[in-house]
């Protein structure tokens, strides 16, 4: 799938030529780009906005890491079909096994157990103002690393998107309570949390710009990240018999976790990051508040005002900016 679309004809731009929002200050290839990768994006940034509802409801009858084990398990299966529906299916190459295994490790079961141990502590409206911090991360990182150079109308974009998020968490939604002030424990990790999915999405672009299939890519950090996380999950005396009792809602929930958010969700964004620079990427991102709460009004009623709107069209604005051609 991803190497077919790889194969149409490129154009070779310069330190000079500017590629919308981005710069890239190397003498590189660019892919072409469709309408398919940034459906693949939205879809990615909507399943990841009702993910927290998911996790909620699990959270109520297990412990975060056994969450994390049965999404892993779940989420599987479906990245098996992915890598045949790719016919990627085969070991990864000995220079391959390393960066896969730390890519799996750190993005994957790292990531989703210390943002699941944050929860506990951290507000979760908390949690969507520092995550706004991760585009920022990642535009930096990515013209350290990479050498992706972001415009000033990328720049623009970035701010306008960070300021209409701002508006949906804060005007949004009418809320019962607000969060309490910045400083727990958990609000620190959610921060390192940002770092930590900032450094695996330059990672990311730079292991799949070696034209690295995106399903193989994602189907074995995910099977890494089960081999680590397994025996974690008995090492700390998790309760597997609990799986017994879940209701059809935490089992629907689980499934979702595994089969859309840590699955289908990787894959797209991971095929859209191949081909596409990580700040027109992440940028995306920004929309994620927005699909939760627009998920959250119809699974669990809750109420959003008129400042939902003006939010989310400065969001898509923005995005709109950094990804301008």
């Amino acid at each position: 799938m991803r190497e077919q679309r790889k194969n149409h004809a490129s154009d070779i731009i310069y330190e000079s030529t500017s590629w919308g929002g981005i710069v890239d200050s190397e003498k590189t290839e660019i892919n072409t780009v469709g309408n398919c990768d940034y459906i693949m994006i939205l879809a990615a940034v909507t399943i990841w906005g009702g993910s927290f509802a998911a996790t909620k409801y699990a959270l109520g009858q297990a412990d975060p890491m056994l969450v994390i084990w049965l999404r892993l398990i779940i989420g599987m299966p479906v990245l098996l079909a992915g890598v045949m529906f790719e016919k990627s299916l085969r070991l990864p190459a000995k220079e391959e096994f390393l960066p896969l295994f730390l890519m799996g490790f750190q993005g994957i079961f790292f990531h989703q157990a210390i943002q699941s141990y944050a929860m506990r502590t951290a507000g979760a409206g908390n949690a969507n103002w520092i995550m706004m911090a991760a585009p920022a991360f990642v535009a930096i990182f990515g013209r350290i690393f990479l050498k992706e150079r972001i415009s000033r109308t990328g720049a623009a974009g970035l701010i306008l998107s960070a300021a209409g998020v701002s508006v949906v968490i804060a005007l949004g939604t009418i809320k019962e309570s607000v969060s309490g002030n910045f400083g727990s424990i958990g609000d620190l990790i959610i921060f390192l949390s940002v770092i930590n999915w900032a450094v695996f999405l330059i990672l990311s672009r730079r292991v799949l710009k070696s034209d690295l299939p995106s399903c193989f890519a994602i189907f074995w950090e995910m099977l890494f990240s089960l081999i680590v996380c397994t025996p974690f999950t008995y090492a700390i005396g998790c309760d597997f018999s609990v799986i017994e009792t879940f209701t059809w809602q935490t089992w629907a929930s689980v499934i979702f976790l595994g089969a859309f958010s840590s699955a289908l969700a990787y894959i797209f964004w991971l095929s859209a990051l191949s081909v596409l620079p990580v700040a027109k990427v992440v940028v995306f991102q920004f929309i994620q508040p927005l699909a939760g709460a627009v998920i959250a009004y119809f699974l669990v009623g809750e109420r959003f005002t008129v400042w939902l709107f003006v939010g989310g069209a400065m969001i898509l604005a923005g995005v709109k900016l950094v990804n301008k051609r």
